[in-house]
């Protein structure tokens, strides 16, 4: 069984631990939220400083992270640092051959990617999501539990899609987007902004008043 080190202690983290605990050894966690391995009895060793895959023991490592920005930060300081991310979908998914996914991908429980769809690295699909055909995602995405993106739909990089929304067929999200928990995407959003609702609107930025 191959080793591998977890970035994060989070929700995210704990819950990557209980789906793929039986297809990795874990060696430990990197996180600087001291409490969190002893206050949930994970396994291994927490790790808080510079590491390198000689000193943990592995070359492979799972960022468990939800913020599509710090997540690659991480990717970026330990890819430089000489470790690897493994693709991982959960035997409870289902995945189409025809699909492409990028390393670090990880597909949580229950969900379905489409034919012909790609998936960027450092992707992070969590339960219940589904991607229709043809659908492009790109690099450091999130989707929280229970999204669904329609087929023929193009999603930027470093986008986070919240809990039970929806994105129609064949929409467009540009780079850095935040599809707020529920929201459901008609038409295409630009890059760098929140949307929020139904039908999803840019949400409005409260200056300081002069």
């Amino acid at each position: 069984m191959d080793k591998i080190l977890i970035i994060g202690t989070g929700g995210l983290a704990r819950e990557f631990t209980s789906w793929f605990k039986d297809s990795f050894e874990i060696v430990g966690y990197y996180s600087n939220e001291h409490n969190d391995h002893s206050k949930f009895n994970l396994p291994g060793v927490l790790y808080t400083k510079n590491v390198t895959p000689e000193i943990v023991g592995t070359k492979f490592v799972a960022i468990c992270i939800g913020d599509p920005v710090i997540k690659k930060r991480f990717y970026n300081e330990f890819f430089r640092a000489g470790f690897s991310f493994p693709t991982m979908v959960h035997h409870s998914s289902v995945y189409s051959d025809s699909a492409t996914l990028g390393d670090g991908v990880i597909i949580a429980p229950q969900c379905v990617v489409s034919p012909n769809v790609k998936i960027g690295k450092l992707t992070y699909i969590n339960f219940c999501c589904g991607i229709g055909h043809d659908t492009e995602v790109g690099d450091f995405v999130q989707m929280n539990p229970g999204s669904q993106i329609g087929g023929e739909s193009k999603i930027g990089d470093q986008v986070l899609i919240g809990s039970n929304s929806l994105v129609i067929q064949g929409i467009y999200i540009g780079d850095g987007t935040t599809v707020a928990s529920g929201a459901v995407v008609f038409s295409e959003v630009s890059k760098g902004v929140t949307v929020i609702g139904n039908p999803a609107k840019r949400m409005p930025s409260f200056g300081k008043k002069t």
